[in-house]
């Protein structure tokens, strides 16, 4: 009888996550929305909406204690999974059968490895991580709990990507470089210097934006 898991979230990033975790013979009894309370009882990818992390109890009780993050705000993914895991669920991870890990590679719980990306060996990869549609994450990287690397990002040897960090699709970091934590690196920018915490990097080389405000469209 397959393991049942509850996603967290129910948008597009989470129809990638339950793809993943039924091709990993769990089931998946439902989604939680903390978004739009109004989508409770409706139909969802294969299941339904639970409703929000209301749930959460009754969940546990009817004996569901697998559970995954699906949802793309770095933080707010970081303490939703801290939550579940102080609620008493076992964090999956969700590792796509035509994803490469390398034997030797450490996963923390909550991490998604996604169809086509690659994890060579020497890397450590934290808690609630997101290695997207054909990233790349190369030799001795770190990278930290929440830090997103996006869809077809390209990672080098011996990178250090730091908590809740976001690669946008396409970005490439070279060897050896520092993206800090929180920081977020545009699309299709090649960071050839490291990143300061906090900092928004865009441009081929990528160069500080000053005056990046939310909304911006660097992603």
């Amino acid at each position: 009888m397959a393991e049942k898991v509850v996603i967290w979230g129910a948008g597009g990033h989470a129809k990638v996550v339950a793809d993943i975790l039924r091709l990993s013979g769990l089931e998946v009894v439902g989604f939680l929305d903390e978004v739009n309370s109004g989508r409770r009882g409706q139909p969802f990818f294969g299941s339904v909406v639970l409703g929000g992390a209301e749930q959460l109890d009754s969940l546990l009780h009817s004996g569901v204690r697998r559970a995954f993050v699906g949802f793309g705000n770095n933080r707010r993914r970081l303490e939703a999974g801290n939550q579940l895991e102080s609620r008493g669920f076992e964090l999956v991870k969700a590792i796509h059968p035509a994803a490469v890990v390398a034997a030797d590679v450490k996963l923390g719980v909550g991490t998604m490895v996604a169809a086509g990306a690659v994890v060579n060996p020497g890397s450590g990869i934290g808690k609630n991580v997101i290695v997207n549609t054909r990233a790349s994450i190369d030799h001795d990287c770190v990278v930290d709990d929440g830090a997103h690397v996006g869809p077809g990002a390209s990672v080098a040897g011996s990178v250090i990507i730091g908590r809740c960090a976001w690669l946008a699709i396409g970005s490439t970091i070279i060897d050896k470089k520092h993206v800090g934590a929180d920081s977020i690196v545009g699309a299709g920018a090649v960071v050839i210097h490291d990143v300061p915490d906090g900092a928004t990097v865009a441009g081929v080389p990528a160069q500080m934006l000053q005056h990046a405000k939310k909304g911006d469209n660097l992603l």
